[in-house]
């Protein structure tokens, strides 16, 4: 058998999750073949990952894009936004320490994956994504990621139409839990919930922390909207509905943006969050094949028990949960605070 025929079982031996067999095979061409060395180091790492050793994963990746720095170009098919990815060399990046829920410090590696394998990927961030967990809470949280998150550059993308029944029946299910019409949306994006909101008759302002996406509300879509960071955001009233549509996973301090929810929310009012689940249904089923593990500007991902655990540290209490039907990997969840159910 020629190098490139055990090359080839080997790729298929990692398909078929042979991870045992498909490393014998990848050690010892990376031995024999240099030249194959780094795509071997790159395969190694995807099984040493799925075999539950991610530290040594983010080793292999490095070794493989340090000796290879266009790797990229062999990994990947021609219309792939990263085919031309050229690794510089590890950036600077903040490093999580403790876990931002409850400030445990003991929290372990779990999962390891490549940022440029997803289409968009930035090269801002390093190439490779290190996720930590934390048990007592259940919650998996960025390893590292860069200071300032490169948003602000993001162009936007027009509002999809069939976008504007689902967050209707959104705004229909939360005035059942809220006694009045003023509503707050954080994080506009594309615009389709302040657009629904505004046909339904509510009170509708937003605020989003990319200068474009509120330039196309305001001026586009005659919305109420305005460039803001929502924990540094001012307010000279309270609202009756907050809606933080995946808003939540991209926060690096959880606790600080459900704390500020809290004071801007009114006594009788009713917040509603979207956030990935990594541990849904969906995400139980996809695995490692979960697009949601290599998204780049995405810092803490929720389970059902860390985000209740959140929402009860900071006053809230959940009244609905449902699967999102805009991404199969959500949670959706409508909160009140808690003292509102203390005093009924």
């Amino acid at each position: 058998m020629t190098h490139v025929e055990e090359y080839n079982k080997a790729g298929e031996l990692l398909k078929a999750k042979a991870y045992g067999d498909a490393a014998e095979i990848y050690i010892s061409l990376r031995q024999r073949q240099k030249a194959l060395a780094p795509l071997c180091d790159y395969f190694l790492a995807i099984i040493s990952n799925n075999t539950g050793n991610p530290v040594d994963a983010l080793d292999l990746y490095y070794s493989a894009f340090t000796a290879k720095p266009d790797i990229a170009s062999q990994l990947y098919a021609k219309t792939h936004s990263s085919r031309g990815y050229v690794f510089p060399g590890l950036k600077v990046e903040k490093e999580t320490t403790a876990c931002p829920l409850c400030g445990n410090a003991d929290i372990q590696p779990k999962w390891c994956y490549p940022l440029v394998e997803a289409p968009g990927y930035n090269s801002f961030f390093n190439p490779i994504r290190l996720w930590m967990y934390c048990e007592p809470c259940h919650h998996m949280v960025a390893h590292s990621y860069p200071e300032k998150l490169f948003l602000h550059n993001s162009s936007p993308r027009s509002p999809k139409p069939e976008f504007f029944p689902y967050y209707s029946g959104i705004l229909d299910r939360i005035t059942r839990y809220a006694s009045g019409m003023r509503l707050f949306e954080v994080g506009v994006g594309a615009c389709e919930c302040l657009l629904a909101a505004q046909e339904m008759g509510f009170d509708a302002f937003g605020i989003d922390v990319i200068d474009k996406h509120v330039k196309m509300a305001v001026e586009t879509y005659g919305l109420n909207a305005e460039t803001a960071d929502f924990v540094e955001f001012q307010s000279d009233g309270e609202f009756d509905i907050i809606i933080m549509g995946d808003v939540l996973e991209h926060v690096s301090d959880p606790v600080a943006a459900i704390n500020k929810a809290y004071d801007l929310l009114s006594d009788e009012g009713a917040l509603w969050i979207s956030t990935p689940n990594f541990d849904s249904a969906f995400s139980v089923v996809e695995g490692h094949n979960d697009a949601m593990k290599r998204q780049q500007y995405h810092l803490n991902y929720f389970s059902r028990h860390s985000f209740y655990l959140l929402l009860d540290k900071c006053g809230f209490s959940p009244v609905d949960y449902s699967i999102s039907s805009h991404y199969g990997g959500s949670m959706e969840v409508i909160a009140v605070k808690s003292r509102r159910l203390e005093e009924e």
